[in-house]
């Protein structure tokens, strides 16, 4: 009982937190974030899957859509790895510009598992392999992240919380000050909850505070659905709250098909 208590109160706190938070600096920080990609990666069942999603981002005048082809891979138990390739095509009042966006490699290691419950490592590389800077949306910079993540399983629903830090390197040169990519402190929070044998609810927070004092949250709701035994199907939203001058999206949205094997 003690622990569900603690694993609510941790959730409420990071997702208060994340509203709370007023930005500091005008213009934009970071690069476009799905939010539930993280989560989704974290409470993954531990098989082979393949996935491809479909992002539409908007900030006026920008609109952008981002294709996403990825994998998933069990090592043993306690790893898994993916990666990610997304395809940007960005337009606004001057025009549309596409092109291949930065890879995206994922990990996970289990640190200690619970009846229930796990305390996770999660990184990822962002590799800046993306064929021009299709800036917020691929930045071409070298990110490297780690976070410690714990979830718990309480009935139906699964809470989880992760903490860490990204660092940026190899910024290009003569990049507009409100156009870099910097080193930040992450934090999300949020819940999954099972509706049935076949079908999930879920949503959350995500706070990131980049050096220099610019602040973003972002919040998302999606669910899924398990079309057969191997196919899943998912829609989830995401808007950022605070000031527009803030924001890398004011909202966004996101189809995607998973196939487990």
């Amino acid at each position: 009982m003690k622990r569900i208590a603690f694993a609510a109160r941790l959730l409420v706190a990071a997702l208060v937190a994340g509203l709370a938070i007023v930005p500091m600096k005008a213009g934009a920080a970071g690069v476009y974030e799905n939010a539930a990609a993280e989560p989704a990666f974290l409470l993954s069942p531990r098989r082979i899957a393949l996935r491809a999603d479909l992002d539409f981002s908007r900030r006026d005048p920008t609109e952008a859509s981002i294709y996403r082809i990825g994998a998933a891979f069990p090592l043993r138990s306690a790893f898994m790895v993916g990666l990610e390739q997304p395809f940007v095509s960005v337009s606004d009042s001057s025009g549309i510009e596409s092109g291949i966006g930065d890879l995206l490699l994922r990990a996970s290691a289990a640190v200690h598992r619970g009846h229930g419950w796990s305390i996770s490592l999660l990184a990822f590389l962002a590799s800046g392999t993306g064929s021009d800077t299709y800036f917020p949306f691929s930045s071409q910079t070298l990110d490297v992240s780690l976070s410690l993540a714990c979830a718990d399983t309480v009935g139906a629903a699964t809470l989880y919380a992760t903490a860490g830090r990204t660092w940026v390197n190899r910024e290009r040169s003569g990049v507009p000050e409100d156009e870099r990519q910097t080193d930040n402190w992450r934090g999300s929070a949020g819940v999954r909850v099972d509706v049935g044998p076949h079908a999930v609810v879920r949503g959350g927070a995500l706070y990131l505070d980049f050096n220099g004092d610019p602040h973003r949250a972002i919040l998302y709701a999606g669910t899924g659905f398990d079309a057969t035994a191997s196919v899943s199907l998912g829609v989830d939203i995401q808007t950022e709250v605070g000031p527009a001058s803030q924001r890398v999206s004011d909202w966004a949205a996101t189809a995607g098909v998973t196939i487990l094997f």
